[in-house]
């Protein structure tokens, strides 16, 4: 399993960190407290297993440990880890569900040209 990549600069959001409102960073944030709102970001976003999320992510990649209720669009890799729950839609290109991870929704992999033949 390959890591996902990170941009050296982070924001983190503590457990007791509760946002509501849209989040945008061009750097990885990684968040243990609660968010109700859009997340963009160019970097990677981790969600550590206090962390959740109800709104719409756009990421380069993801990490979830927490819980999530909305959709993703995510560039690379998303990794969701043993006792994660994600509800909603995945759009991504490649993405990982460990053992006794929770996912309800639908999930879109583009299809590279050299293997849709």
């Amino acid at each position: 399993m390959s890591s996902p990549k990170y941009s050296g600069e982070i924001t983190h959001l503590s457990s007791s960190t509760v946002i509501e409102g849209d989040i945008r960073l061009e750097n990885d944030i990684r968040i243990a407290g609660s968010v109700v709102g859009t997340i963009n970001t160019k970097g990677a976003l981790v969600v550590e297993r206090t962390g959740k999320i109800k709104g719409e992510l756009n990421v380069s990649s993801a990490t979830i440990a927490g819980k999530i209720q909305g959709n993703i669009e995510c560039d690379g890799l998303m990794t969701l880890e043993s006792g994660s729950c994600f509800v909603g839609d995945i759009k991504t290109r490649q993405i990982v569900i460990n053992e006794s991870a929770e996912f309800q929704g639908n999930c879109a992999m583009p299809i590279s040209n050299t293997t849709a033949d």
